[in-house]
């Protein structure tokens, strides 16, 4: 039986090395935003409305980071 060829090793390897790099994009990612989101529980707000402008705010943020990261992709 023939053990696997070099182009599939490789491959294998490539495809575990995006893998990774993906998880590690990943983490930052929800490291980040959760330390955005820190950083409103922080704030203290004076009302409810106030907490709820902050975490509108707080979604629009990450709309606009995701039409950027999606007109990144399409270019």
């Amino acid at each position: 039986m023939k053990l696997e060829t070099d182009g599939a090793r490789q491959w294998k390897e490539m495809r575990k090395k995006v893998e990774e790099e993906m998880s590690r994009k990943e983490i930052e990612a929800i490291v980040y935003w959760k330390g955005e989101m820190e950083k409103i529980l922080q704030k203290k707000p004076e009302s409810l409305g106030a907490l709820q402008i902050d975490i509108k705010n707080f979604i629009q943020r990450m709309q606009n980071r995701i039409k950027v990261l999606k007109s990144s992709l399409q270019r």
